[in-house]
């Protein structure tokens, strides 16, 4: 029955990867946001809000002006996203290697940040199979720390939980 339990803590995770699995499955032209935030907000706007913004990104320059406002701002959500993603990821991994429990101590951490890690590699090396997808490091980059963002704030909930008790 123990390892039942522990087998059915990675279910929440492993939900998470598929979706990320089938989001990597779609080509850019499938997923792409830049329509929707044309009807809803302006160029003018876009640019008055983020014009002074300029930055590299996998060796391409990203700012309004150069890839557009609505463009910019779909990067942005993107990129959003990969962290986002792959810090919830991080805690669930650190939920079913032992959550609240003892078990692993502070290595389920470490291994929930590794195996984050090691998905994202994996995630991007998919995406270098879809059609209109691309590979890159950076995003491989930006998911890790996601997931170490993620096994922070679990570190420091668990931490501050356990301070109360005392």
């Amino acid at each position: 029955m123990h390892k039942i339990k522990f087998l059915l803590r990675f279910l929440p995770a492993l939900a998470l990867m598929l979706v990320l699995f089938l989001f990597s499955s779609q080509s850019y032209q499938e997923q792409t946001l830049v329509s929707d935030i044309e009807k809803t907000t302006s160029e003018q706007s876009i640019s008055d809000f983020f014009g002074g913004i300029s930055f590299s990104y996998g060796g391409r320059q990203i700012s309004v002006e150069s890839v557009g406002g609505a463009s910019f701002i779909e990067f942005l959500i993107r990129k959003a996203a990969h962290f986002g993603s792959y810090a919830l990821l991080a805690m669930l991994l650190v939920y079913a290697l032992g959550g609240r429990e003892r078990g692993m101590g502070r290595r389920r951490y470490v291994y929930a940040w590794g195996i984050a890690l090691l998905y994202a590699c994996s995630d991007e090396l998919h995406q270098s199979f879809t059609p209109g997808r691309t590979a890159m490091v950076q995003d491989v980059i930006l998911d890790g720390i996601g997931a170490a963002f993620g096994v922070t704030i679990v570190a420091i909930w668990l931490r501050r939980d356990k301070m109360k008790l005392k």
